[in-house]
């Protein structure tokens, strides 16, 4: 899809973070409804948790504005400072904690998807933690929904292909789980995979 000359990037880090927080909030807000997710999520919490992208070192958050409007954003941040069911997942495994850099999100308005912007920004925010010289993988989850689950839309593409054609594996038996209230209202469980990517 043609988006025009409108369409800009922009890499921020550190402190400059907190000046996108509402920005960032909107679009999960908005996306993580969709499935697989179907996450009603509140605002507050959202901006907790993007506050730490603000603080964390070494976080990045790379948005995409189209004119004025945020239609899509990356995030990433070093494992050691995300959520402790994300780094307890890893507890035993091999995989050093401080070397493990987390995409926590690789989102796009539904008109932005399929039109390569994925790999373009998730190569671009690859060269964050790689320039620093300090990490040696990509980490990211994802949710397991069941093939036959009820709200799955016809014709759906996983993000895991995506993730498999931009050299990501899985990590066998690296699983969490989390608890968060659908869009029906409803708090469930939900068990989450992990995928890695060599930066070295």
């Amino acid at each position: 899809m043609n988006h025009g000359k409108a369409m800009r990037e922009q890499l921020l880090a550190g402190a400059a973070i907190a000046d996108v927080l509402d920005d960032l909030a909107t679009l999960r807000l908005d996306i993580f409804r969709e499935y697989p997710y179907l996450y009603q999520g509140r605002r507050d919490d959202e901006l907790a948790y993007l506050g730490s992208y603000a603080a964390a070192d070494d976080a990045c958050v790379i948005l995409v504005r189209d004119g004025s409007t945020v239609v899509g954003a990356v995030t990433g941040m070093p494992l050691v400072h995300e959520d402790a069911q994300l780094r307890g997942a890893f507890a035993g495994t091999t995989q050093p904690l401080d070397e493990l850099y987390y995409v926590g999100e690789l989102l796009f308005l539904p008109d932005y998807r399929n039109c390569g912007l994925g790999g373009k920004l998730l190569a671009r925010l690859e060269s964050h933690p790689r320039s620093l010289g300090r990490y040696s993988r990509l980490i990211c989850a994802t949710v397991e929904r069941p093939a036959d689950h009820p709200l799955r839309p016809p014709g759906y593409i996983p993000i895991t292909r995506f993730l498999a054609r931009t050299g990501f594996s899985l990590l066998p038996g690296v699983t969490t789980r989390f608890i968060w209230r659908e869009t029906d209202g409803v708090r469930r469980d939900h068990p989450m995979r992990f995928w890695s990517k060599g930066l070295v």
